[in-house]
């Protein structure tokens, strides 16, 4: 065998390798809900590597941090995010004061 193809061999072993070591997505998803676990309202789906994250939160920090803490799980290639943020309510305007029916 000449060096050549030595290498084009080693190198298909190495690449081959690498991507046989990449979880698969029941693993990933494990990971995922494990990682969202004190996070309720979110829900996840993989495939292929890809993380889609669903659900409603109180605010955009909490949205951010979930995208964050998911990207950094092995195994995830991309998160799409798709969690919404609560709309805040504001408060109702106060009722005018009772006066009796005096004035």
């Amino acid at each position: 065998m000449d060096r050549k193809s030595l290498l084009m061999a080693a190198s298909l072993l190495v690449v081959t390798s690498l991507y046989s070591c990449q979880p698969g997505d029941d693993t990933v998803k494990l990971a995922v809900i494990d990682k969202l676990n004190n996070s309720p309202g979110i829900t996840a789906q993989v495939k292929d590597g890809v993380v889609d994250l669903n659900g409603e939160v109180p605010n955009d920090s909490a949205k951010v941090a979930a995208e964050d803490a998911v990207k950094k799980i092995n195994g995830v290639k991309a998160v799409n995010n798709n969690i919404m943020v609560e709309p805040v309510i504001p408060p109702p305007p106060p009722m005018p004061e009772d006066t009796g029916g005096q004035q």
